[in-house]
């Protein structure tokens, strides 16, 4: 008797609050639509909300998520329609029409794009609530990336990280653009803002000139796509900028190399402008610098005697057994380097010297 005792307590304290806990919800559900038909919205979506905590069937949690999202919209608080139809998409998949959740939520993304923000308190509506444009963009992107409505979500996304001057994302969506959807009119812009951002990044400069060649290749797409198009000279021109852009880095790096005496690998420098970049400014510069090169070398009673518009292959003979001279990407020669697994020919005296670290 004792023991059937027991048992009987332990299903009570199991299944009682389980029980108890539908009926609440159920109950918090009967509540938030006898506000919404007062006109109460946001008190019905906190019960609506209520009922989704307090429910343990999906298919209830899923209806409450759904009447949350709607009393929020005709509450125009849609940062928190968006919550409500995040929850719906992310856990509930197979039990909604998530193309219906998706769209709304590029909806109101759009929303947020054209200045809505959601206020603190219905009483206190001059207080807005934080910007979400660019979370609600990436969280629709994300969720659906290859939708109708990704591709111009992706290039206002891409404008919005311009304006808060993070280019690096700019640049990735820009790029998404143009692989996901390269027939969209979205992806010409997109182009075009590619384009626009790497030359930003070209002006900037960096280490390795890695964001003025994207530049170069991002023009050359465009071109190559859009020939006609009205804003291909303007394209045509930017190109030409970056060709200056990177024609006098090369000068400069050349001309540090000058003045601190290390002519030999100074005028590899300026040939690389003057046969890689022969239409630019810096090539009449590099060509003036290799003639004082040359001024230096006589008067160290050394021949050498380059003529201008000299390509680097007449300038970096095969026959310099200390250098080695290796194919970079298409057409290019990456700067020859000294070759460590050989000694160093003194050219002057023939005697052969050890590979030190500051030869190298």
């Amino acid at each position: 008797m004792r023991l059937k005792f027991l048992c009987l307590s332990l299903c009570a304290v199991l299944f009682f609050p389980l029980a108890a806990d539908e009926k609440g919800a159920l109950e918090a559900f009967s509540t938030g639509r006898e506000l919404e038909n007062q006109r109460k919205f946001l008190s019905a979506a906190d019960s609506y909300l209520e009922s989704d905590v307090q429910a343990d069937d999906p298919v209830q949690k899923v209806n409450a998520l759904i009447s949350a999202a709607r009393a929020y919209r005709k509450g125009r608080k849609y940062g928190a329609e968006f919550d409500c139809l995040q929850k719906l998409a992310l856990g509930h998949v197979t039990r909604i029409n998530y193309y219906e959740v998706i769209k709304r939520q590029f909806e109101i993304a759009d929303l947020f794009f054209r200045g809505h923000r959601d206020y603190y308190l219905s009483w206190l509506p001059f207080i807005k609530k934080d910007d979400r444009t660019i979370e609600i963009y990436e969280a629709a992107l994300k969720n659906a990336p290859c939708s109708a409505e990704a591709p111009e979500a992706m290039l206002r996304l891409g404008r919005l990280y311009l304006d808060n001057d993070d280019p690096d994302q700019a640049i990735r969506h820009f790029s998404t653009v143009i692989k996901l959807h390269p027939d969209s009119e979205q992806a010409r812009y997109a182009a075009l803002e590619l384009s626009n951002a790497l030359l930003l990044l070209s002006r900037r400069g960096d280490g390795d000139g890695k964001n003025a060649q994207q530049a170069i290749e991002a023009f050359d797409a465009f071109l190559a796509k859009h020939p006609d198009d009205p804003k291909s000279e303007w394209v045509k021109r930017s190109r030409d900028e970056v060709y200056n852009i990177m024609a006098e880095r090369l000068c400069s790096i050349g001309k540090f190399y000058k003045n601190n005496g290390k002519f030999d690998v100074a005028q590899r420098y300026f040939t690389s402008v003057i046969k890689d970049y022969p239409q630019t400014s810096s090539t009449s510069e590099a060509e003036e610098m290799l003639a004082e090169i040359n001024e230096e070398y006589k008067i160290k009673g050394v021949e050498w005697t380059p003529e201008k518009r000299v390509f680097r292959e007449q300038a970096f003979p095969r026959e310099n057994a200390d250098t080695l001279h290796v194919p970079g990407a298409g057409s290019r020669w990456l700067l020859p380097i000294k070759d460590a697994r050989e000694g160093r020919i003194d050219r002057n005296t023939n005697q052969e010297e050890s590979i030190t670290d500051d030869m190298l």
